[in-house]
């Protein structure tokens, strides 16, 4: 049968294709979507993760080692012999301007950055380091873990070891609002809504000892410890330096974080 409808040669072929993905959900996402179905906020928490799983689809490839720079500059100081700690357990004035200058979250700090104890993102973000698992502390140094060596010369394993340590492994409160904020976050044209996410993760059943709902403070305390990692990955957003605007490169992180990608064997493909 002749078809009435023709495509001019100078279409690109690929144009008329499509492309199924199918994504495995973090654990902790899983919890919120199901816990939370049939009501407003799970409505809320459903759209914001289609928003997100689309845009891993169609969103450019991420320069992962630009986007990585102050942690790669971390890792690669600790190697080796390590990168010295001053009597009292600092980074010396050297290393943190040298690493605050690489840091997003440092561009436009209008304090001193002489002193790790006068810049307290740069203290924030190394110790973040240690506690995901990629530096220890020996003899007055901070050195590489195993972990830390594996990724030092593998910058999309770093990418992904970051992505993973996102959300804690343990289900409990900081799984489930680390989830939400995530949603927030990586959707969100500003700041994320803080008292949004605390009636969220309120309704998924989480409250005080005395029954009261939880807070603001709750939910900043979960969104300071992620944002020392997605606050310095990719180039700073535009905004007062007040503001935690995600960059492009970290909505992807947190896309990573959330959403696995299956192939048609059902293996996992690694992060664009």
């Amino acid at each position: 049968m002749t078809s009435p409808f023709h495509r001019p040669p100078s279409v690109p072929f690929e144009l008329g294709r499509t492309r199924r993905v199918t994504w495995r959900l973090h654990p902790a996402l899983s919890d919120v979507l199901t816990t939370l179905d049939g009501t407003s906020f799970g409505k809320a928490c459903t759209d914001r993760a289609a928003e997100i799983s689309t845009a891993g689809v169609f969103a450019d490839p991420v320069d992962q080692s630009g986007a990585l720079t102050a942690h790669r500059w971390v890792l690669e100081r600790a190697d080796g012999e390590g990168l010295p700690l001053t009597a009292a357990g600092y980074l010396k004035p050297a290393d943190v301007k040298a690493l605050a200058a690489l840091m997003p979250v440092m561009s436009d700090w209008i304090f001193p950055v002489s002193r790790e104890v006068d810049a307290h993102p740069v203290l924030d973000f190394r110790e973040h380091l240690k506690l995901v698992g990629l530096l220890r502390k020996y003899k007055g140094t901070l050195r590489l873990t195993k972990a830390g060596r594996a990724v030092l010369v593998d910058t999309p394993e770093l990418w992904r070891y970051l992505a993973n340590a996102l959300i804690p492994p343990e289900h409990g409160f900081a799984a489930d609002a680390s989830g939400v904020i995530l949603l927030d976050a990586a959707t969100a044209e500003g700041e994320i809504d803080i008292d949004a996410i605390a009636r969220t993760v309120t309704a998924l059943g989480w409250s005080h000892r005395d029954g009261s709902p939880v807070s603001r403070s709750e939910i900043h305390g979960v969104w300071n410890g992620l944002w020392n990692v997605i606050g310095n990955i990719g180039e700073r957003a535009d905004g007062h330096r007040s503001e935690r605007k995600v960059s492009a490169a970290a909505r992807m992180l947190i896309h990573n974080a959330l959403f696995e990608e299956v192939g048609a064997t059902g293996q996992a493909r690694a992060p664009r």
